[in-house]
């Protein structure tokens, strides 16, 4: 089945839904806060983790030391399997002390069930399945943030809710970067190398972000509010540091997988030659992409020193003496990480279609996609995400901007017939666009 037959499907869906009155203009309104937009509680006492990786885990075990109720979720049973048998996770590093959780489950039901704050800490691959797995369980007011977005994740969640018919109010966001540089050490227990001195956050669509900025500082105080999706999706660095030295250092894999113990990911496999010939273009056309749009670029240099406070003249420099990720291990093999399935459709992808959009050259990242490809013998070009995947084909720059920040653009109901709110009517979407969420 091609797009344009999945496409025509989902819009059949959508009209039968629309004409049964379950979902677009029909929704039964929630009761609200006296600006359109469902009600949040002043304080935030109850979150769920959607993820049982290093993230996860350090998330659930810091913000149940920080004493809010944490229902943690994972697919797997093996992942979780420890923090259930012990009733909490064990931090170390950083952070230290046993967070006692609430909810350790494998029952999505469960975990979003009571929750005000939903934590999405998986890779961006998952997103679109996450999605339509939430969507009949979410309730008027939840926050889904994801963490982090890769490029374009709070655009592809929101569009998946709609297209699986959600009637909840909820409001999607996402961040820039995972807040911490965490690795699980033992089953159920987890290394917090470092908590990042700033995140930036910001809500899909970015009027939001009056609402879900102050609960997240509840968690994080350090979290700053972004433009928009695309000022975090565009300075998500994972697109520089991780799928590169994956390809290019393969033999320092090896070694790991052979038995050699000791081996690390910023100290053995990011190599000075890789950093000056392959990393350092890969973020300057990011930069280059990202200026385009008008909005803040972040190079990875900056993105080093707001985060970590290390500072120097060269990428090399800085990733090699920043003391807070020398621990970070080198992956046990090729698929380690998730830095080439995830970030090479998720980041690079994306980034290339964006350049393409606006008129600016990508070829490094054009080289190390295509190098993904030959290698995996996989077609991530196909795979990816793209400005026309995530409804922003055919825009201008501006209104790109306008679309992230207001939840519509004239042109989007033009691409794709379906505009953000389900309806095929542009009428239909800029009234839907002062309700203020998803």
């Amino acid at each position: 089945m091609d797009d344009l037959q999945r496409e025509s499907i989902v819009r059949a869906v959508i009209s039968e839904l629309q004409r049964q009155g379950y979902y677009g203009a029909s929704q039964p309104q929630p009761s609200g806060n006296g600006n359109g937009r469902p009600r949040v509680p002043r304080k935030l006492s109850r979150i769920a983790i959607i993820g049982g990786g290093h993230g996860g885990h350090a998330i659930s075990a810091h913000m149940a030391l920080k004493g809010f109720s944490v229902n943690l979720f994972s697919f797997y049973e093996r992942e979780i399997r420890a923090a259930r048998e012990h009733g909490g996770v064990e931090v170390i590093g950083g952070v230290q002390g046993f967070g006692k959780l609430n909810v350790v489950t494998t029952s999505m039901e469960e975990a979003v069930g009571d929750a005000e704050m939903i934590m999405v800490v998986s890779p961006a691959v998952s997103h679109r399945s996450i999605a339509s797995l939430i969507t009949p369980l979410l309730k008027d007011g939840q926050i889904i943030v994801l963490n982090p977005g890769r490029m374009g994740g709070a655009i592809e969640f929101a569009h998946t809710l709609r297209r699986y018919a959600l009637r909840a109010r909820v409001y999607v966001a996402e961040t820039n970067t995972l807040i911490y540089a965490a690795e699980i050490r033992a089953p159920g227990k987890v290394e917090i190398l470092k908590e990042k001195n700033k995140m930036r956050v910001a809500a899909f669509p970015a009027r939001d972000n009056d609402v879900v900025i102050p609960l997240l500082q509840q968690m994080y105080p350090q979290i700053e509010a972004a433009q928009n999706v695309l000022e975090t999706s565009m300075n998500n660095v994972g697109m520089v540091f991780h799928p590169a030295p994956q390809l290019l250092n393969t033999p320092t894999i090896e070694r790991v997988e052979r038995g050699e113990k000791g081996l690390r990911w910023y100290k053995d496999m990011v190599t000075k030659p890789i950093c000056d010939m392959v990393m350092e273009k890969i973020d300057k056309e990011k930069v280059a992409v990202t200026q385009c749009l008008g909005l803040d670029a972040w190079t990875a240099l900056r993105w080093v020193k707001e985060s970590y406070g290390v500072t120097g003249n060269s990428l090399y420099e800085v990733l090699s003496s920043n003391p807070h990720v020398a621990g970070f291990s080198a992956p046990s093999d090729f698929w380690g990480w998730n830095n080439i399935l995830d970030e090479v459709p998720n980041n690079l992808v994306p980034m290339s279609s964006f350049g393409r959009a606006l008129g600016i050259p990508t070829p490094a990242i054009d080289s190390i996609v295509n190098l993904a490809c030959t290698m995996c013998n996989i077609d991530f070009w196909h795979e990816g995400r793209t400005v026309e995947s995530l409804g922003l084909g055919g825009m201008t720059a501006q209104q790109m901007i306008q679309y992230v920040e207001q939840g519509s653009a004239e042109s989007s109901c033009r691409n794709c017939e379906i505009c953000i709110c389900g309806s095929t009517s542009g009428a239909t979407s800029q009234a839907r666009a002062t309700e203020g969420v998803v």
